[in-house]
C-alpha cells in the first residue's frame, strides 16, 4: 500500500448526495416497474427508468467500496513506514452490526404489510434463506430487492481477502475487479447463448458480486486516491473519459445496426467511472451554490438513509400500488401522478417511522451488548 499522510477525517456533503441521487432513481425506476397499469407510457418510463436504477445500483456498490477504503485510511499509523495492521474480525462485525438490524427490521415489517394487505408469504426453506439475507431474486420470497442486502453481503464478506491478496495496494485491487467482472461478463454470456437463463440471469446481475466486483474494486481504488490527494486526479479523469468514450462508440454501432445489447454485459464497465466522476465533480460545483442548498440537503438526507429507504419501499409499492390503480378512477395520465404523489408522502412517512425504529432497536442492542461486556 502507498503510505499516506494523517489527515482529518471529514464528511463530504458530495458523497451523501450522490447516495442521494443514487437511491432517488432507484425509488422512481420501482415506481413505474412495479405500476400495475401496463399503459405504453408506463412501459417506456419503466424501460428509461431501468437504465437509471441500474446505473444507480453500479454507483451504490463504487461507493460502497469508496467508503470502505477511505475509512481504512484512518487505520494508518503515524508511522509510515510501518505496515498497515487491519482487524478484520472486528471490521467484519462492525459491517455486519450495521447492515443486519435494519435488515431484519425491514424484513419483519414488510411481513406485516403483506398480512394486513393478505398477500400470501410462504412459510418454507426460501422464506428462512431470505429472512436471513443470503439468497438473490430467484429463491427470494419477500423482496426481490433484498438480492442487494445479499449482494453487499457478499461484498463485505470479501472484502478481507481482496485486501490479503492484493496486499492493499490500490492498483492490484483496481486489475482483479477488473479481471473478475470481465470473466463474470463472459460467463453471464456463455449461459445467455446456451440458452440457460438461470445461470444467465445468475452472473448477470441481483445475485453475485461478480456482477459488481469493478464498482465495487473501483471504489476501493478511488477511495485510497482521494484519501491521498483530497480529490481525483485529472489522470482519472483522463482514463474515465476513454473509457466512456469507447463504451459510446460501442452504444452507437449497437444502435446503427438494431443489435440487442444488454447493459450489464460490459456496457456498465465503461460507463460507470465517467458516471460517478461525472456526479461527483458536479455536486461539488452545486455545492458552492447558496440558493440551491436546501435541494442539496435534502438529497444528501436521502444519500444518509438511502440503506433504509432502499429496504422498505419496494414492499409499499406492492401493497399501495394496485389498491390505488383500484381506487382512483381518473384519467390514466392524471392517475400516475395522483398515485405517485400518494405513494411519495406515505413513503416519506413509513420511511421516517422506520428509522425511529431502526434507532430504537440500535439502542437497546447496544444496551444488551454493553451489559454482556
Amino acid at each position: 500500500m502507498n503510505t499516506y499522510s494523517q489527515t482529518r477525517k471529514t464528511r463530504f456533503n458530495w458523497i451523501d448526495q450522490t447516495k442521494g441521487l443514487a437511491i432517488l432513481a432507484i425509488v422512481i425506476f420501482h415506481f413505474f416497474q412495479n405500476y400495475p397499469d401496463r399503459s405504453q407510457l408506463i412501459s417506456i418510463l419503466d424501460r428509461n427508468g431501468a437504465k437509471l436504477g441500474y446505473a444507480a445500483v453500479d454507483i451504490f456498490f463504487l461507493m460502497a467500496g469508496f467508503n470502505t477504503s477511505y475509512a481504512l485510511i484512518y487505520k494508518l499509523q503515524k508511522n509510515q513506514t510501518e505496515p498497515v495492521e487491519i482487524n478484520w474480525k472486528s471490521w467484519l462485525i462492525k459491517r455486519l452490526y450495521r447492515i443486519y438490524p435494519a435488515y431484519i427490521l425491514a424484513v419483519g415489517l414488510s411481513c406485516l404489510l403483506y398480512f394486513f394487505a393478505n398477500i400470501k408469504i410462504n412459510l418454507n426453506l426460501h422464506f428462512l434463506l431470505s429472512f436471513i439475507g443470503v439468497v438473490g431474486i430467484r429463491f427470494q420470497s419477500i423482496n426481490p430487492g433484498f438480492w442487494f442486502f445479499t449482494v453487499i453481503l457478499e461484498a463485505y464478506l470479501l472484502t478481507p481477502l481482496i485486501f490479503l491478496s492484493c496486499k492493499n495496494k490500490p492498483i492490484k485491487i483496481l486489475v482483479l475487479g477488473l479481471i473478475g467482472a470481465i470473466i463474470t461478463k463472459l460467463l453471464a454470456f456463455y449461459f445467455l447463448i446456451g440458452n440457460d437463463p438461470n445461470n444467465y440471469l445468475f452472473f448477470l446481475q441481483d445475485n453475485f458480486i461478480g456482477s459488481y466486483l469493478f464498482q465495487f474494486s473501483l471504489g476501493i481504488y478511488w477511495g485510497f486516491i482521494y484519501a491521498e490527494h483530497q480529490s481525483f486526479r485529472k489522470i482519472d479523469f483522463m482514463v474515465a473519459n476513454i473509457l466512456f468514450s469507447v463504451g459510446f462508440i460501442i452504444f452507437i454501432f449497437l444502435t446503427i445496426f438494431k443489435i440487442k445489447y444488454i447493459y450489464m454485459l460490459g456496457i456498465d464497465i465503461l460507463f460507470t467511472p465517467l458516471f460517478f466522476w461525472g456526479i461527483q465533480a458536479l455536486l461539488s460545483r452545486l455545492d458552492k451554490i447558496a440558493k440551491i442548498g436546501r435541494t442539496l440537503s435534502f438529497i444528501s438526507i436521502l444519500g444518509i438513509y438511502s440503506y433504509q429507504i432502499y429496504l422498505i419501499h419496494q414492499p409499499l409499492y406492492f401493497v399501495l400500488l394496485p389498491n390505488l390503480n383500484y381506487l382512483i378512477q381518473i384519467n390514466n395520465y392524471l392517475k400516475i401522478g395522483v398515485s405517485l404523489m400518494i405513494v411519495t408522502i406515505l413513503l416519506a412517512i413509513y420511511v421516517f417511522s422506520f428509522i425511529k425504529i431502526e434507532r430504537f432497536v440500535m439502542k437497546m442492542l447496544g444496551t444488551v451488548m454493553n451489559k454482556q461486556n
